[in-house]
């Protein structure tokens, strides 16, 4: 049994003690303002309120946290050398990781992210130890991993006590190119507050500036209508490398005195609360966290219909609205259709806000308990 080779070979403590503490180690990239990030906060802080001993590791030392962090979860920051080649950076980030994994004595080691996983699996090698690793984006149109470490990804990810996606088709992928055990949990969805505000001529878009969002396509299609709907406005919250192409683009459509780039903001839901459009136009996703949470939030929604996530969440005319990707004139028709409508937006939000249920953490993280701490294994993709 899992649990049972981990306590023996790691530190040696008693299984019966381990059980009546539970205790987990998460490991990630960094805790900026990503929708990985935010889920791994999101799962640290719920067990950690529940009793779970929590060990929450990352690389980025010096870097603030941009989500909160329950201060009963332990944070550890490990350590690059800048001075040292690439292979000896790596070789030094899996050693500390190691380190901790062994001082903690968790019943399981939790990854996200394709090079963070590979650490992950390296550094547990020979303890016994269950590692779960998880991918949030779907490999095949990911293409901002390196061509070394999808080799040490398909290497490695049989070695994993499961690897879990966030979708079938993403599960079905990682299957059939890593011989892999693979479960299926999608994002899940905190406890959100009531929109207390009236929503206005706003239109958001969420997530890292980069152009696997489509937020190129989002800013083009609102250029289209701009002269029918002068009072609209956009803004884009997020970081990331695109932001000065956004911006030089918004000029270039003559529209940028009616969109902001304001950056990150942890209170994304307030953004959302007003908001009488979320729009998402996605080229591939993983399972996007900004549609789940603004149709939790009840705004209405068009997503790209994108590989992998939006049509998991979103039926079309029914809940949302999803549109083929890279279309501006089909994005701009279905925001035409809603800015135009405000009974067809309320009516949208109203059924989007359904997902409370079907994603609430509650029901999403018994799921993870039953393969962190409990004793099945998951029988192929989708088990």
């Amino acid at each position: 049994m899992a649990t049972r080779s981990s306590a023996s070979r790691v530190g040696g403590s008693d299984l019966a003690g381990l059980e009546s503490r539970r205790r987990v180690l998460l490991f990630v990239q960094n805790l900026g303002g990503g929708g990985a990030e935010r889920q791994l906060v999101d799962m640290a802080n719920y067990w950690a309120a529940r009793g779970v001993e929590v060990t929450l590791v990352t690389i980025s030392a010096g870097m603030a946290d941009f989500y909160p962090v329950s201060g009963a979860v332990k944070r550890i920051r490990l350590v690059e050398d800048p001075r040292s080649g690439k292979v000896m950076r790596v070789a030094g980030l899996v050693r500390q990781l190691r380190a901790q994994v062994i001082a903690t004595r968790p019943h399981a080691v939790v990854s996200f992210i394709s090079e963070n996983n590979v650490l992950a699996l390296l550094a547990t090698r020979g303890l016994g130890m269950r590692t779960i690793v998880s991918e949030r984006a779907h490999p095949q149109y990911d293409t901002s991993v390196p061509a070394v470490w999808k080799s040490l990804r398909w290497l490695l990810y049989r070695r994993a006590a499961v690897v879990v996606a966030q979708t079938r088709d993403t599960a079905s992928w990682i299957a059939k190119h890593c011989a892999a055990r693979v479960r299926v949990i999608p994002n899940a969805l905190r406890a959100l507050p009531e929109p207390g505000v009236a929503r206005g001529p706003l239109m958001i878009g969420v997530g890292r500036l980069t152009r696997q969002k489509g937020f190129d396509l989002l800013l083009n299609a609102f250029a289209r209508l701009r002269p029918r709907f002068p009072e609209w406005s956009a803004v884009i919250l997020g970081a990331g490398p695109e932001q000065q192409n956004l911006a030089r683009l918004s000029e270039e459509l003559r529209i940028a005195d009616s969109v902001r780039f304001p950056g990150s903001d942890p209170d994304v839901e307030s953004w959302m609360a007003r908001a009488s459009l979320v729009v998402q136009p996605s080229r591939f996703e993983g399972f996007p966290n900004a549609v789940l949470e603004a149709m939790g939030m009840g705004a209405a929604v068009i997503s790209g219909d994108c590989p992998s996530g939006p049509s998991d969440l979103i039926t079309d005319g029914v809940n949302g609205r999803l549109v083929p990707i890279e279309d501006v004139a089909a994005l701009a028709a279905a925001m035409e259709q809603l800015m135009a409508d405000s009974q067809a937006r309320a009516r949208l939000g109203l059924q989007a806000r359904k997902v409370q249920q079907e994603y609430s953490q509650e029901k999403i993280m018994s799921q993870w308990d039953s393969i962190v701490f409990g004793d099945g294994e998951p029988q192929g993709a989708g088990a």
